[in-house]
């Protein structure tokens, strides 16, 4: 049995857009992505809402990767892939970050990943193959507070940054704003409609095969 872990943020948990429930497991891209795989494959579902990579604020606590990713490692190891799409949260204009700055979160969260395994070896087994996917970019603020002009230009400088961050750590890289369109949003210009989801999936299943077989 093969283990992947979807490690995201509300897109990938499954935030429904203008209502704020969750998509049943058969719409959103993760539960798709273990019906599509089939049998061989597990497919653990970890998305939260306002996650970011490194970033952590009072107003939404617990939502650092890298406050996480240790625990939720040690919960589902042995895993064959890690795919990790995050970045838009920390674009927030209260974050006061840039897109290299994310890189650098992205980076350190890598390095967690890494070192757990290096120094777990004897009960998680090997280090996992790594995907990093760039978010969507918002084409606009869809009115959120939260986010700003700038916003949107860091969120559309993060698929070079991370295709950056990808090959000096020997991870493989995906950019999903060239699977989706800002058609495909819902009325926030953030979260995915179901056919939104249902093209991720498809083409996350693609690279899964070729990942690891």
């Amino acid at each position: 049995m093969k283990e992947i872990l979807c490690f995201g943020d509300s897109n990938t948990h499954g935030y429904m857009p203008g209502i704020g429930t969750r998509y049943t497991s058969d719409v959103r891209w993760s539960g798709r992505l273990g019906t599509l795989l089939g049998d061989g494959y597990h497919v653990v579902e970890e998305g939260m809402d306002g996650r970011t990579t490194a970033f952590e604020d009072e107003i939404q606590p617990y939502r650092s990767a890298l406050g996480y990713i240790d625990p939720c490692l040690k919960s589902h190891a042995p895993l064959d892939l890690v795919i990790l799409m995050l970045g838009t949260n920390d674009s927030k204009t209260r974050y006061h970050v840039s897109a290299a700055e994310i890189g650098f979160g992205m980076s350190e969260l890598i390095h967690h990943i890494e070192t757990f395994f290096r120094y777990n070896k004897s009960r998680a087994g090997e280090c996992p193959k790594i995907l990093i996917i760039s978010p969507v970019p918002m084409p606009s603020t869809g009115g959120d507070p939260e986010m700003s002009e700038d916003s949107l230009r860091i969120q559309a400088e993060l698929p070079e940054i991370y295709r950056t961050v990808a090959a000096e750590n020997n991870c493989a890289f995906a950019e999903a704003g060239s699977w989706i369109g800002p058609e495909l949003l819902g009325s926030d210009c953030c979260h995915f409609s179901p056919e939104a989801h249902r093209i991720f999936a498809e083409h996350a299943a693609m690279l899964v095969r070729k990942l690891i077989g």
